[in-house]
């Protein structure tokens, strides 16, 4: 396989620090360019004794794969130069409305580009069982809490993580979510019959803890997925790289690099 050279926006972040830490045991992923914002003040320290930068043209020269975790303006940015130098792009960028959804399939049609607010193998795993059982399960005699349990330093909410949740359940019952939800991210438990409920906490150094509850009046089924190390999401980034190796282009997500889809 041809050998990955990485571009990695958003390097001294947490999710960048993981990243790095991970690269280790990804020997045919080489780090090349390490990126910040023009006012980081980790620009021009180095890791890995890659000097920290952030013109991503140059960077983003050498490299033929790039993984953003950063800011969604940021993001946008990175996606405009991923389509026009034809680079391979995973992004797991959080708080992308829907508008700037649609500019990153838009230039998917140019590069291969994976978006997934979420990248661990467990929480695809459960958004698929929880559309799974939303099929099954989900009707106007039934409510869904799902409850979305980040450190406090997490700054958007409900999170990524938790609307993709909302939308696996609306999509299995072909409903649009905004009609069964108010999508806003309320700080009591609450159970609504037809509807969705997100129940929003950020406190102490969680890294992430994520429930889809169906109730009605006879019965309770609860899908529960906790992480315990960032681990889980630099991994999952890494092996969407290494999966868009073999693809040309289009806009996919982490169903589509675990064959789950």
């Amino acid at each position: 396989m041809k050998k990955i050279k990485l571009a990695l926006v958003g390097c001294a972040g947490r999710m960048g620090q993981q990243i790095i830490k991970e690269l280790q045991k990804f020997s045919s992923i080489d780090l090349i360019a390490a990126l910040e914002d023009k006012n980081s003040k980790f620009l021009g320290k180095k890791i890995k004794k890659i000097n920290i930068i952030s013109d991503k043209k140059l960077a983003f020269k050498e490299a033929n794969t790039i993984i953003d975790f950063s800011q969604p303006k940021s993001t946008l940015e990175t996606v405009r130069y991923a389509a026009k130098l034809k680079k391979k792009l995973v992004i797991g960028t959080t708080g992308l409305n829907t508008n700037q959804i649609n500019k990153i399939k838009n230039a998917s049609k140019k590069t291969a580009i994976v978006f997934a607010p979420n990248m661990s193998v467990g929480i695809n795993l459960l958004t698929n069982l929880a559309g799974k059982a939303s099929n099954i399960f989900f009707d106007k005699n039934t409510s869904v809490e799902i409850l979305d349990i980040h450190h406090k330093h997490k700054k958007d909410a409900p999170s990524g993580t938790a609307l993709a949740f909302g939308e696996a359940v609306a999509k299995e019952r072909k409903f649009n979510l905004r009609n069964k939800s108010s999508i806003k991210p309320n700080k009591t438990r609450k159970k609504q019959i037809g509807k969705i409920n997100f129940f929003c906490q950020r406190r102490g150094n969680i890294v992430g803890n994520h429930s889809v509850i169906f109730t009605n009046n006879g019965e309770e089924i609860e899908l529960k997925h906790k992480g315990f190390s960032r681990s889980i999401y630099a991994v999952g980034a890494l092996k969407a790289a290494l999966w868009l190796s073999n693809q040309k282009k289009g806009f996919f997500n982490m169903t589509d690099v675990l064959g789950i889809s």
